[in-house]
């Protein structure tokens, strides 16, 4: 699915940005061009943002009890 029409960015190419270290709006109009232009995409491009944000709080939250567990005495 496209996401930023100006930019010709689709959903899949703005999540790899992403993944690869743009944390800003900024960063990702740098990286890749979506929300640089009319800025119609900007909610989408937050909403993705978000979303990874998300997971990443999600992963950072397990693994601290995941690894205790794997550390702790048998």
């Amino acid at each position: 699915m496209i996401v930023c029409v100006c930019a010709g960015v689709s959903e899949r190419k703005l999540r790899a940005v992403i993944a690869d270290g743009a944390a800003t709006m900024r960063e990702i109009e740098r990286r890749c061009g979506a929300g640089a232009g009319c800025g119609s995409c900007h909610l989408a491009v937050r909403q993705c943002l978000r979303e990874s944000r998300e997971a990443a709080a999600a992963v950072d939250m397990e693994f601290p009890a995941a690894a205790a567990a794997q550390l702790a005495p048998a």
